[in-house]
């Protein structure tokens, strides 16, 4: 017996070691959990008119500094206990990145639509060379193309080639005036370093992004936007987001800086604090050439080498709107009502808990915008004191919604159901439903859709496909 349970051992383990698979140039189907971790030995391509799908487990592990070109579809969605990570062998040279859409010598390719992450951790990635646009977007570059992040993890990436920008990301002439598609919801950015300009992220001429639930954590860059870099932006909205310990080096905006031209930035129920432009002014924001609203804010202990240590607003080509607020007042062009300056007295700052504590004077003193709160008001800043944050997650086996795809109906059952919102690829509310278990589509076009669904004090979110 002992005999055959060290052979049957040994089978196992040598199936194991033989479950991985070798990968390079064009790329669809499937890479399967089973056959993980995937390991990269050349540059990948996605053809256009094809989709790769990539199951939640598996690792994709490159060998050496290649990097995979997004012309087809790429959908990587892991689940909270099964994540997808994108790694690389050497963590010091790291590997080349996921391009959506890729412009050689000028002339643009984007991908044939949107990409979906979820769960997904990109680690290691980074820039190469002295070429556009392989010097921007260490683990991720949109160009001219769109996707969604949900729950992923971007940390220990560079653009540090040439005049790296995006650490971690790189977008341009993403979404449409139309309505959002490129979106980041409940995602951490950590220790991710920008050579140039934005220690996580820079956009370009990019309309209606929506950067919510997110963290921003101990990010840099040498020349602006220690977390993110703007450059002639339309509408870009961050809500209940977290910017703690980003910074820039030699210039201005410790965690956010914006140049090019008609910029416009909405922050709702944001935490910005800690940051630091060691070089320049506006350890928060430097804001030049547009517009920032701020409403909800906890705007907090930043500094920077000159005055403005909180917001810095171009005097001859920005301005600002701040209502509701904890923070202290731009010099110029800022007008807004109802804000305090105090310590806003978060559970641990020390220790990185910006929580609010019982006795913060932020509590209670927001107003409502549409977010859900406890008590007489909303309070400032991205954590409602009281408020459970667990999220009742969508790959729970116990939570079902079908058919999917769906004709006519579909069914949530099992559930004492609050509310049921129902939003398009563009974040556009479309439907909405209280109390109900069965929710009629049958109204809507052909499409992806997303259903936001309130449970008690969760928060469920689903996909589904309407035919």
């Amino acid at each position: 017996m002992k005999r055959l349970y060290g052979i049957t051992l040994l089978l196992f383990t040598t199936i194991n070691l033989f479950s991985q698979t070798d990968v390079s140039g064009n790329q669809s189907g499937t890479w399967t959990t089973a056959n993980s971790p995937y390991n990269v030995t050349g540059n990948i391509t996605i053809p256009s008119g094809e989709t790769l799908t990539i199951e939640s487990g598996v690792t994709v592990n490159f060998q050496g500094h290649y990097k995979i070109t997004v012309l087809g579809i790429l959908s990587a969605e892991g689940t909270k206990n099964d994540g997808i990570i994108f790694t690389a062998d050497n963590h010091t040279t790291g590997w080349g990145g996921i391009s959506l859409g890729q412009s050689v010598s000028g002339n643009v390719t984007p991908a044939d639509g949107v990409s979906y992450f979820s769960y997904c951790n990109f680690e290691y990635g980074k820039t190469s060379g002295d070429e556009y646009p392989d010097t921007h977007g260490g683990a991720v570059r949109m160009i001219n193309s769109d996707a969604v992040f949900e729950n992923c993890v971007f940390s220990n990436n560079s653009s540090v080639g040439g005049e790296g920008m995006g650490g971690a990301v790189y977008a341009i002439n993403t979404g449409s005036a139309a309505g959002a598609v490129t979106k980041f919801t409940d995602c951490e950015f950590t220790n991710n370093t920008g050579y140039s300009e934005g220690g996580a992220i820079k956009f370009t001429s990019d309309f209606n992004t929506e950067i919510t639930g997110c963290k921003f954590i101990n990010n840099t860059t040498n020349y602006g936007g220690g977390a993110i870099m703007f450059y002639s932006v339309v509408d870009t909205k961050m809500i209940k987001c977290l910017f703690a310990g980003n910074s820039t080096i030699y210039d201005n905006g410790g965690a956010f800086k914006t140049l090019g031209s008609d910029n416009s930035l909405f922050f709702k129920n944001c935490t910005i604090v800690g940051n630091e432009a060691s070089g320049g002014s506006g350890g928060a924001l430097a804001l030049y050439y547009g517009s920032a609203d701020f409403v909800n804010c906890i705007v907090y202990d930043n500094v920077s080498q000159y005055d403005d240590d909180n917001v810095y607003i171009d005097a001859g080509t920005g301005t600002g709107t701040v209502n509701y607020c904890n923070m202290i007042m731009p010099d110029y062009n800022t007008t807004g009502a109802n804000n305090m300056e105090t310590d806003p007295l978060f559970a641990d700052a020390a220790g990185g808990d910006y929580h609010l504590s019982e006795n913060s004077p932020c509590i209670n003193a927001g107003t409502d915008i549409g977010l859900e709160y406890v008590g007489d008001a909303p309070d400032m800043g991205c954590y409602e004191y009281g408020m459970s944050e667990s999220i009742y997650s969508s790959e729970n086996n116990d939570f079902v919604i079908y058919p999917n795809p769906a004709n006519e109906y579909v069914e949530i059952p099992g559930f004492n159901i609050d509310e049921t919102v129902v939003f398009d690829l563009s974040g556009r509310e479309i439907l909405k439903e209280k109390g109900k278990n069965i929710i009629n589509v049958s109204g809507l076009f052909p499409g992806i859709y997303f259903m936001k669904i309130k449970i008690k004090d969760n928060i469920i979110s689903k996909k589904f496909i309407k035919e």
